[in-house]
């Protein structure tokens, strides 16, 4: 089953979020004019939600919305939505969402041979109250209610 609902974010932009879950796998995704701003892919193991991979885009290139503005000239529109406080809330939602699936631990592991580090990946997921290990980056959660509203952003 596939949860949407659309979000604001800081500039006013509106943002489609969605949620859907396929078995043990769990996909959230933030997009922005039909292109793809934000997305977190998990895999429940057990009682353990893990982050298999999250991106924010950068350099989002979509179609104008404006159809004068396409007609005259200008027919793409350019956003980054990086270091705007996306990726922090799609891993708040993560973790409410571990919460309500009354799972225990909300885990990443690091790749040991990652071919492009991100040497401040560690110190993001410290700074929002992870344990971070030299292989596993985890945040242990207190169960709460299990209601699968609860996790949708706030928009």
């Amino acid at each position: 089953m596939a949860m949407k609902k659309l979000i604001k974010d800081r500039y006013g932009r509106v943002l489609k979020f969605s949620q859907e879950r396929v078995e043990d796998l769990v996909y959230f995704k933030l997009e922005f004019l039909e292109g793809c701003a934000a997305y977190v892919n998990c895999q429940i193991e057990g009682d353990v939600l893990v982050l298999a991979d999250m991106f924010v885009e950068e350099h989002c290139v979509v179609r104008h919305p404006n159809l004068l503005i396409r007609w005259f000239g200008r027919k793409i529109l350019e956003v980054n939505f990086r270091r705007q406080g996306i990726g922090s809330q799609l891993l708040t939602t993560v973790l409410a969402y571990t919460k309500s699936k009354g799972l225990r631990r909300l885990e990443y592991r690091m790749p040991p041979e990652d071919p492009t580090p991100n040497p401040q990946l560690q110190q993001w997921f410290r700074k929002r109250g992870f344990t971070v290990t030299e292989s596993t980056v985890f945040k242990d959660v207190a169960l709460g209610p299990k209601d699968d509203l609860r996790y949708m952003p706030k928009g």
